[in-house]
């Protein structure tokens, strides 16, 4: 098994240890989850971008969504006129759709990130304690960083599934 998917599978028993905690760790546990949500989904586009191209999977996290919305979104928009021109309609498809997915990752990185920072270093910012099974930061609940993870293998999975279209 994989890291990115214990660091999920860490932050899931987080989740439910500040679910079922009613103690003074309560908070701490619930703010490790969204950090280890986080980092589960830093693991998934890093190993996207080491098959990508080695160079960027060791970036620092703040360079992530500038490499997806820069270098690769501007590959792809190369290579977007090139299907066009050639009238590849399947690739234009791919490569379009392939855009939007870049689009909806760097959303979830930089949603992620800013809350793994408030969850790390503002710890005078509470964390919301809904009901008994449920709480949120920021006003993000944690049913959704539980989700980034799906979400991300997706569209990580599409990113390469189009690249690879590319670089035969």
């Amino acid at each position: 098994m994989s890291s990115k998917v214990h660091m999920h599978e860490v932050a899931h028993h987080l989740q439910k240890t500040a679910i079922n905690n009613d103690d003074a760790y309560r908070d701490a546990f619930a703010r490790s989850a969204y950090n280890r949500y986080y980092y589960g989904i830093f693991l998934t586009v890093r190993t996207m971008f080491q098959s990508m191209n080695t160079k960027w999977s060791e970036l620092p996290h703040a360079a992530y969504p500038e490499i997806l919305t820069g270098q690769i979104e501007k590959t792809l928009r190369s290579e977007l006129k090139k299907a066009q021109k050639n009238g590849d309609g399947q690739l234009v498809k791919d490569i379009t759709r392939t855009k939007h997915s870049i689009r909806k990752l760097k959303d979830i990185i930089v949603s992620a990130n800013s809350l793994r920072v408030v969850a790390d270093y503002q710890p005078d910012e509470p964390v919301d304690f809904i009901n008994s099974d449920r709480y949120s930061l920021r006003k993000t609940e944690i049913t959704e960083a539980h989700s980034w993870k799906e979400q991300t293998n997706a569209l990580c999975q599409d990113i390469l599934e189009t690249w690879s279209q590319i670089y035969v």
